[in-house]
């Protein structure tokens, strides 16, 4: 058994006749669209699309943010004048 990771599913034919319908019923949440009851491909909205992708960079950027965090020893206060004469 495929696991499917969305909350809503709609079938491929349901799909195939009024895509823009289904889309406006999911409310931009992301759906399965199922062939033979395994999903297919997903779909979702562009906003969720970028929600998702900050997610990934978040994740990415982690490890260098705790680890520049770590050695802010290194680091010194600078007052405003200074950082625009950069």
């Amino acid at each position: 058994m495929d696991a499917i990771f969305t909350k809503l599913t709609t079938t491929i034919s349901e799909f195939k006749k009024n895509p823009n319908e289904v889309v406006k019923k999911a409310k931009h949440k992301p759906f399965a669209v199922l062939t033979n009851n395994r999903a297919s491909f997903y779909v979702m909205s562009p906003e969720y699309y970028d929600a998702l992708l900050e997610k990934i960079w978040e994740l990415e950027i982690t490890p260098e943010i705790k680890r520049r965090l770590a050695s802010k020893e290194k680091s010194r206060i600078v007052t405003i004048e200074e950082l625009r004469n950069m």
